[in-house]
């Protein structure tokens, strides 16, 4: 694994676990794009989004649609280690 790969990792695994620590104060539910859920997984995963597009625009890389972040937060999905590997597959697609 690259160096920035790693970087980008460890950046977008800390912006996601200070994100679910305010889960307490979204617990409101909202549509989303698989149905109903709760508010916390609409701000968490659009918080994600901006932040890829944020380390592209860093890179000179176009932004990305919310699409590609929902694509990547579903492989995650039921893993014991989701937020690591939803992180991951977010810098993966922040560098390509």
């Amino acid at each position: 694994m690259s160096s920035q790969l790693t970087a980008f990792t460890d950046l977008l695994h800390t912006t996601l676990a200070r994100e679910q620590e305010l889960r307490g104060l979204r617990p409101q539910l909202v549509d989303g794009p698989d149905g109903p859920e709760c508010l916390w997984a609409t701000y968490e995963r659009n918080r994600m989004h901006e932040k890829v597009n944020d380390l592209r625009a860093d890179l000179g890389l176009p932004a990305l649609p919310l699409e590609d972040i929902l694509r990547v937060e579903r492989q995650a999905l039921g893993h014991s280690d989701y937020s690591r590997k939803f992180a991951f597959y977010c810098a993966e697609l922040a560098v390509k």
